[in-house]
């Protein structure tokens, strides 16, 4: 079984309104769990859903995309978590891939992420199958920054439960266009973490105007760079 997390701020009537019916009828997904940077979503669910799946949570105050989304990680109850966006959805096939993946190689690290192979429609890392991304594979090949800050992939619950953000907290306030991109960062440097592409595993990747990159990216540009040469110094 799958925990289910989902961070959002005011992506209900666009996005979970039409989503959430498919992830609660789900059967790999056990628990969704929801947390709400204002409580707009939340109040929204509970009118329009009746799940004991459901698991819904409003931040006393804004945490921002990394701190949302560890937040909501962290009051998973499985090993497994698919970590999503609340403007994007994957189906049925996304988790059957994964599943797939995680009893055919029979999986016992700890420090593992499964990322998809398709993030639909425009992002194609098939040519990253069989290459563990880890620290020594990013020295050795040229591993897309964009793979790496793109996400809504199936997160081991141990790196979620060990990631030591208590130096981080500047950066990851100000550098939200690269939240994803930071965090696997951290999960490289201190817990030696170990990236799969799995193959059939895929998903909608929504590109739209509201999005947080596209939102926030000219105003946090500097702290943006300075999480691109955080991975650079990765290389060396």
């Amino acid at each position: 079984m799958f925990s289910l997390c989902i961070p959002t701020w005011n992506r209900f009537d666009d996005f979970l309104s039409k989503s959430l019916a498919n992830y609660i009828d789900n059967s790999y997904i056990d628990e969704i769990i929801i947390c709400d940077e204002n409580g707009n979503d939340v109040e929204k669910i509970r009118q329009s859903f009746s799940s004991k799946k459901l698991k819904l949570f409003i931040n006393d105050k804004q945490l921002g995309p990394f701190l949302n989304k560890l937040k909501c990680c962290k009051f998973a109850r499985n090993e497994w978590i698919v970590l999503l966006d609340s403007d994007n959805f994957a189906d049925v096939g996304y988790f059957e891939a994964a599943n797939a993946f995680i009893t055919k190689e029979q999986i016992i690290r700890k420090n593992i992420i499964l990322a998809p192979v398709f993030a639909r429609p425009s992002y194609d890392f098939s040519n990253l199958l069989g290459i563990p991304i880890t620290t020594q594979t990013i020295k050795n090949n040229e591993i897309s920054k964009l793979l790496l800050n793109t996400g809504n992939y199936v997160i081991n619950k141990y790196l979620v439960d060990h990631i030591d953000i208590t130096h981080e907290f500047e950066l990851i306030e100000k550098s939200s266009a690269c939240d994803v991109l930071l965090f696997n960062i951290l999960l490289l440097e201190q817990l030696n973490m170990h990236m799969y592409i799995v193959p059939n595993m895929s998903y909608i990747h929504t590109r739209h105007s509201g999005s947080i990159y596209l939102t926030t990216i000219e105003k946090t540009r500097k702290y943006a760079e300075q999480v691109y040469k955080r991975y650079d110094a990765l290389k060396l």
